[in-house]
């Protein structure tokens, strides 16, 4: 008995020895992150574009915004040789919340405003509302992958820092890159799906229940978990494979999430995809920006450094080249840089242009790469002093307002705005005259300015419309100008003689005007105005 005592005393001291665990979560407050739910299936004409939504979201939000493929329901069904994307699984939560329309989703498994189960175009409006709440809970998670054995380690991390009546933890592995059939697809069966469900990885498909629940407390869980070669004979490839984690309320609210993939050693034939895709504002009714924006979905454990586009300009082909880096597993808005080649379409009536990606990191691309194809307007001339009238909506804080340079670079920024408040706000900015400048509005959740209708007015000091954005849809728009000094002089007969003449070239610099060419000419009168035009030698 003395020596089991003195056993026992042992082991407690040395455990009195060992510090304090040291955990990775955080204890400050953060917002709730975002959870869409995709209900989709291969029969569904219109669940491509629901697929096109959703992942401009998460690009918009990608540290706190996940989205969950999931198959289930009639258009889900696979028929002859198809492949089954249909999981246990998916089909409980599909039935639980009696979804009958696709593509729909449910974002955070909650109504906000219009129903549980929302069409596609109000997931970025319900995002948006979930975000903006406080979450109860923290999450950090880490994990491990055996190429020998397969087997999957996944450690979880929580602090709350409010109490929750009944959390429970979700752990879904989801799978992206799955080539198959998909009706409105274009692309036979080589559609990549993405995001799939393939499993739930905790006991109960709405998760396992959480003892500790209290403000100030925290919990640890680990799972592990050997992924088969394949799912209803869909090969199950760990290299594309993400862990997506979340607590929920009970079976309703999902409060906080994260996403990790792990890290897995791939043969050199592996099948490693960087997706080029147009930005979220594309080249509009006119473009100056010295650079082409693409999004490249990296969806390869490597970094994109080098990019190659075959850019047609009226007809005349320039290879541009980019060099940068976007990391793996993630989404990189990259500027590939045009080097002045767009300056000859400022002055045209119309300009026609194509472009396509052809090489991205040294390596040729073939499948998803389309060409994309548009015209743009020369510029219009707006005053260099500039009087901006802008009407907000209800949800002022999504947007941005700006005026930038050809390099993008913000010369000035207007707002922000507060929320809740259809306000119009008068603003007055002074630009260089000759200069090339964009008017650029975002919308950070993809649903304009419509509650109610916003739009922009632009005017000279003498209260005359120069410009105006009057549809602000999706993630926003831009228009691009000259400015210009406004001629002083009212009454076109004047006969105010010119006194003086400077000379500007279409980038804004002075020059000195002796040779064939477009310029600005600024020129003082002899009764003290000033006139602008623009002039050909």
């Amino acid at each position: 008995m003395m020596y089991f005592m003195r056993k026992l005393l042992q082991i407690v001291l040395v455990l009195a020895a060992v510090p304090a665990y040291a955990w990775n979560v955080g204890t400050e407050a953060t917002h709730k992150s975002v959870i869409i739910e995709e209900f989709t299936g291969i029969h569904c004409g219109n669940c491509p574009d629901g697929h096109k939504r959703a992942a401009a979201l998460q690009r918009m939000h990608p540290d706190n915004l996940f989205v969950v493929a999931i198959h289930a329901g009639s258009f889900a069904t696979s028929y002859l040789d198809e492949p089954d994307f249909v999981t246990k699984a998916g089909e409980l939560i599909h039935n639980h919340f009696g979804v009958s329309s696709y593509p729909s989703g449910i974002v955070n498994r909650r109504d906000c405003g219009n129903g549980m189960i929302i069409s596609r175009s109000n997931w970025g409006s319900a995002a948006r509302v979930v975000n903006g709440d406080i979450s109860p809970v923290n999450l950090y998670a880490e994990c491990s992958y055996d190429n020998t054995s397969r087997e999957l380690t996944v450690n979880v991390e929580g602090y709350y820092t409010s109490t929750m009546t009944d959390p429970r933890l979700t752990l879904m592995l989801l799978q992206d890159n799955i080539l198959g059939p998909q009706s409105g697809g274009l692309l036979g069966d080589e559609y990549p799906h993405r995001h799939m469900l393939r499993a739930v990885l905790t006991e109960d498909a709405f998760g396992d229940r959480l003892d500790v629940k209290e403000a100030g407390e925290y919990f640890s869980k680990e799972y592990r978990y050997t992924l088969p070669e394949a799912i209803n004979s869909v090969p199950l490839e760990p290299y594309d494979t993400e862990v997506l984690v979340f607590v929920a309320e009970g079976e309703g609210e999902i409060v906080k999430a994260t996403a990790l993939h792990p890290d897995v050693k791939a043969d050199d034939d592996t099948r490693r995809v960087i997706v080029p895709s147009e930005p979220h504002i594309g080249i509009g009714n006119t473009y100056a920006l010295d650079y082409l924006e693409l999004i490249l979905d990296n969806y390869t454990g490597e970094y994109a450094t080098s990019a190659k586009v075959d850019f047609t300009l009226n007809e005349t082909t320039t290879t541009l080249e980019w060099a940068g880096s976007v990391a793996p597993h993630s989404h990189g808005l990259i500027k590939v840089p045009f080097n002045g080649l767009l300056k000859e379409t400022y002055d045209s009536d119309l300009s026609n242009y194509s472009y396509i990606v052809t090489e991205i990191n040294g390596k040729p691309l073939a499948l998803e790469t389309k060409k994309v194809k548009g015209s743009f307007k020369g510029l219009g001339e707006y005053p260099s002093d500039l009087v901006v009238k802008i009407k907000t909506d209800i949800e002022a804080a999504d947007n941005t307002y700006r005026i930038i340079d050809e390099d993008g670079n913000t010369v000035h920024e207007f707002g922000p705005y507060a929320d809740g408040l259809d306000k119009e706000y008068e603003e007055t900015v002074n630009l260089e005259p000759g200069k090339v400048y964009g008017f650029e509005v975002t919308d950070c959740w993809g649903n304009g300015v419509y509650r109610p209708r916003g739009n922009v007015k632009m005017y000279d000091t003498k209260g005359n419309l120069a410009g105006q954005l009057m549809e602000i849809s999706d993630y926003g728009v831009r228009t691009f100008f000259r400015a210009v000094v406004p001629a002083g002089i009212d009454n076109v007969c004047s006969s105010a003689k010119v006194v003086e003449e400077e000379f500007y070239d279409l980038a804004g610099r002075k020059v000195a005007g002796n040779t064939s060419g477009i310029y600005i000419c600024r020129s003082r009168l002899s009764d003290g105005s000033v006139e602008v035009k623009k002039i050909k030698k």
